[in-house]
């Protein structure tokens, strides 16, 4: 047994001499600059704001005010209820699906159009469905916006039309796409390119093609909003799903939000995870599980979100000799083969 002996002992040394090479650490990213005047990154999964600018400043939101339309509305019909479109729904303006006074149509129908194509006239005809008038819908609005939180949102129309009563904020926006998210048919509705409709009375064909053009493009976007108007300018409301991430990117008052938005993703997909951050400077570290490395920064969103994080209980180590591990058995089996009997071996 001399020799195995030896071939531990050499082993062990091996093993104890071996340095892991030191990895440098990750420079943290600096936010893109952005043509938006108000602008928000957050990770849904950590929930932590990766990056913003004016996140609370209260604008005009144009057409992303449909995703508040879309939640009351879902909350408040079943899918298959059927809607007469009147006089006014149908003649509301701007962006439209083409509806026809009189027609009947169902929510879920509606719901496509008033997402997909961001129809106005969908917006109307669901409002007054739900909510018996525009401004008694209005009223159910501002009362979601109440039990979601928001603190900087006000509503007065389901379509986003500029009024300076009607604003939001990108945070809030945040907010209202997290529980659009969490409606299915509203979720894939937002991720959805193009839907047709049964044709208009004068047999005009009718579809929606959505007006997110990230959508199909940029790999993992899976929706939810755009909007525009003179007052609130570009607006759009991004998610991105990158393997077990959620990022929701909004800009407001963009002069470019496709290509804000693109800058905002980039720098999100980039950008390390709270976990990914704490760990990289730990690798290099002979022992770790000291202070946090001078390396690394944190805001206050992300160091609360540490102080919910459950301690490892304690424990006992245990070590193993090398003659215990897989590795130290093959050794013994292997000299056994091929030692003599004489020694304790089998050859």
């Amino acid at each position: 047994m001399r020799s195995f002996s030896l071939i531990a002992a050499a082993a062990a040394f091996s093993v104890s001499a071996y340095t892991a090479p030191v990895l440098p650490a990750p420079e943290p990213d600096e936010p893109p600059e952005l043509t938006a005047e108000a602008w928000i990154l957050y990770d849904a999964d950590a929930d932590v704001v990766l990056a913003s600018e004016n996140a609370t400043e209260e604008r005009p939101m144009a057409s992303v005010t449909k995703i508040m339309t879309a939640l009351v509305v879902a909350d408040n019909a079943e899918l298959d209820e059927k809607v007469r479109i009147s006089e006014k729904a149908a003649n509301v303006g701007e962006s439209e699906i083409g509806l026809y006074a009189g027609e009947r149509w169902i929510v879920k129908d509606l719901l496509a159009g008033l997402l997909i194509r961001s129809g106005n006239d969908a917006a109307m005809a669901l409002a007054e469905h739900v909510g018996g008038s525009e401004e008694g819908f209005a009223d159910m609005m501002n009362a979601k916006a109440e039990e979601l939180g928001l603190e900087h949102s006000h509503f007065v129309n389901p379509h986003g039309l500029d009024d300076p009563e009607h604003y939001t904020s990108a945070a809030d926006l945040v907010t209202m796409a997290e529980a659009a998210l969490e409606r299915p048919y509203l979720s894939r509705l937002a991720r959805t390119r193009l839907v047709s409709f049964t044709p208009s009375p004068n047999g005009v064909a009718r579809r929606a093609q959505t007006t997110n053009r990230l959508l199909g493009v940029y790999p993992g976007v899976v929706g939810l909003k755009t909007g525009y108007t003179g007052r609130a300018g570009l607006v759009l409301v991004s998610v991105l799903e990158q393997g077990d991430r959620t990022l929701i990117a909004v800009v407001m008052g963009s002069e470019g939000h496709f290509d804000d938005t693109r800058e905002l993703l980039d720098y999100g997909a980039r950008t390390l995870t709270i976990h990914d951050r704490l760990l990289a400077e730990l690798v290099p570290q002979e022992g770790g599980g000291g202070a946090l490395p001078s390396g690394i920064t944190l805001t206050e969103e992300e160091l609360a979100q540490l102080e919910v994080v459950t301690n490892v209980p304690d424990g006992t180590w245990a070590v193993n000799t090398l003659e215990t591990t897989d590795l130290g058995y093959r050794i013994r089996d292997w000299m056994r083969s091929v030692a003599p009997v004489t020694l304790g071996g089998t050859g």
